[in-house]
């Protein structure tokens, strides 16, 4: 259980870095006549990186989905939950002019 979250928090994060080297993959085999949008790629990383995981935790041990998941949502929103907890809010006091 503790392995499918680590390849999952692991997967989510490296989605921004791999995504490049699978877009520009893509665009080498195939000859793509559609536009294909930023966040299609986006999907597509993190799919294949989510399989890759999912493989690995199955060859090492038992496998399991919804750690593999919360795994991979943390790793890939992580960094913006992080940053919108410690967000530091001012809110304006009561006015004095009334």
């Amino acid at each position: 259980m503790l392995l499918s979250f680590l390849l999952g928090l692991l997967a989510g994060y490296a989605e921004p870095y791999a995504e490049p080297h699978v877009k520009k993959a893509v665009e080498d085999v195939f000859d793509l006549s559609i536009p294909v949008e930023k966040s299609e790629f986006d999907m597509l990383t993190l799919l294949l990186l989510l399989a890759v995981a999912a493989l690995i935790a199955a060859l090492l041990a038992t496998a399991m989905l919804w750690p593999l998941l919360i795994g991979a949502f943390l790793g890939l929103f992580g960094k913006r939950l992080y940053a919108a907890a410690n967000e530091v809010h001012i809110r304006p006091g009561p006015r004095d002019d009334t």
